[in-house]
């Protein structure tokens, strides 16, 4: 297998690729947050709209706003590249191993390396044994190198 690339990716596809990892850093928050507000909605509600349960529910509301606010900014943080990423890149994918490079020192990483990968419609996503995780984008690919790369991925041990 041989197959090299140049392509640029886009804020949209970072974000799509990124979106998991993203939702999983921002849930418990807003899980916090709905708890809170239902919690406010309940007293209010339970307390029949009166001054007393008004005075607990509208804090609580107020408190429910932290959560709610620390998740976004996750979210936000997560989702968000450096302009470096978006240069364009060259991929060469051998049998031997995958590299990327584009204005700093390439990234040369034999198969063996890599523990695990997942193809989503936007790309393959590879994991690294260190942790690191690594893109191939499926956009520039023809369906000919498509179908070897995921060929080769599935019977890569």
């Amino acid at each position: 297998m041989h197959i090299e690339f140049t392509h640029a990716r886009t804020r949209p596809y970072f974000r799509r690729i990124l979106a998991a990892g993203a939702k999983r850093k921002a849930q418990p928050y807003a899980v916090a947050a709905g708890a809170v507000a239902s919690v406010a909605g309940f007293v209010a509600v339970g307390g029949e709209f009166s001054r007393n349960a008004l005075l607990l529910a509208v804090p609580l509301m107020v408190l429910a706003l932290v959560p709610l606010a620390v998740a976004g900014w996750l979210w936000r943080r997560e989702v968000t590249v450096p302009d470096a990423r978006l240069a364009p890149h060259t991929w060469t994918l051998t049998g031997a191993g995958y590299s990327s490079r584009a204005a700093g020192p390439p990234t040369d990483i034999a198969w063996p390396e890599f523990v695990s990968f997942r193809a989503t419609d936007d790309a393959y996503v590879l994991r690294h044994r260190a942790g690191a995780i690594y893109d191939v984008p499926r956009e520039p690919l023809s369906t000919e190198q498509d179908t070897e790369l995921a060929a080769f991925l599935r019977a890569a041990p």
